[in-house]
């Protein structure tokens, strides 16, 4: 069955390609009759229709659209494949191969656009990048496609737009920036967060100690500087648990502060007393 389904695709890409038609003596084409289905006609069974005019059915007799190709569930476990594409491994090559969606228009390179999608599958050995299936598009004005979206062979990475994913520990890389209505960023570990800032062992650092920190240093404690910030990027979840940090530190100051505030006022009163 592989076999035949195999070779009834490539009969009918041949027939798209080439019209299926031959020169006569008299210089007139002459129509090619469709191959018949060699499995049909061991076992009377016919599954595929080639007809010269109309949707071809590859596996289904009743197609509807101009190729059409159904295959039976099997072992529901793996990959029911149904269309194969493959190029010859090439040491020095991209080997890519793609399907292309066209406007069809080669009247003017100008006006020419499409969209591809492929995969690098192989033979990359000179630029020693991983294998990666991406969707690409080139306008009319565009002088090469520009790659929009890409899914790697390294740890599963995937690209969106014009960005550099030569950085480690992350699977998602994105150009210009991503809206969204939420976002949920996940905690791996307890110690992320910051609840223990109100326990009583909690070393809480003297506020003239801190004043004297920001004087040196101009940022708070455990915060990133600027240029940190620039070169390394910000860390959502950790910046999260770093700012309910110093909300809890603030608290605990403001407390102090009340407390000292307090006893100040007592004082006041006894002595005016």
């Amino acid at each position: 069955m592989k076999k035949v389904l195999l070779l009834s695709i490539a009969t009918v890409l041949f027939q798209i390609g080439v019209q299926a038609q031959r020169p006569t003596t008299s210089g007139k084409p002459k129509t090619v009759a469709a191959p018949v289905d060699a499995n049909a006609a061991a076992t009377g069974d016919k599954q595929n229709i080639f007809p010269e005019a109309g949707f071809v059915g590859i596996g289904i007799l009743n197609p509807g659209a101009p190729i059409e190709i159904k295959k039976a569930a099997g072992n529901t476990r793996n990959k029911n494949i149904l269309l194969k594409l493959s190029n010859e491994w090439a040491s020095g090559g991209q080997n890519e191969p793609s399907i292309m969606f066209s406007n069809g228009d080669v009247s003017n390179p100008k006006n020419l656009s499409y969209w591809t999608i492929g995969a690098r599958v192989s033979g990359d050995e000179v630029l020693k990048t991983p294998q990666t299936f991406k969707i690409s598009h080139k306008a009319g004005s565009d002088a090469i496609e520009k790659e929009f979206f890409s899914i790697d062979s390294y740890e599963g990475r995937v690209k969106i737009g014009d960005v550099n994913t030569l950085v480690d520990g992350y699977k998602l890389y994105v150009e210009q920036g991503i809206l969204t209505e939420k976002v949920k960023v996940a905690i791996k570990n307890s110690k992320d967060w910051y609840d223990h800032v109100f326990h009583k062992d909690y070393p809480l650092m003297p506020l003239h100690v801190l004043d004297q920190y920001i004087k040196t240093n101009k940022h708070l404690p455990g915060i990133q500087t600027t240029e940190e910030v620039m070169k390394d990027g910000l860390d959502l979840g950790q910046m999260n648990a770093l700012l309910l940090k110093k909300v809890e530190e603030l608290t605990l100051y403001t407390i102090q502060l009340k407390k000292e505030l307090d006893e100040t006022k007592e004082l006041i009163k006894k002595k005016r007393k």
